[in-house]
């Protein structure tokens, strides 16, 4: 099984940094134990508006990526409102 690059695109880099600490550390463990060593077999459910994309929960909060060969962007980091996918 081949391992993914996770690559942060600079506003979810900056949405994870106003996070509390407690909930990065899970987010980031989220992503290494999901993205990171099985991408293809990820609990992520594929987002049809996002043509191609897919987002991972984590709690309370979203993380929204896409998968290209053996990268793995991600988009955004949201906690979950009414409106949040």
């Amino acid at each position: 099984m081949a391992r993914s690059e996770v690559e942060f695109k600079k506003s979810a880099l900056k949405q994870l940094r106003k996070l509390p600490k407690q909930i990065q550390t899970g987010i980031l463990k989220s992503i290494t134990t999901y993205l990171v060593d099985s991408s293809h077999i990820a609990d992520g459910k594929h987002i049809k508006k996002l043509t191609g994309g897919y987002r991972l929960r984590y709690t309370n909060y979203r993380i929204f990526y896409y998968i290209n060969k053996n990268t793995v962007m991600i988009t955004s980091i949201v906690r979950r409102t009414s409106t949040t996918y």
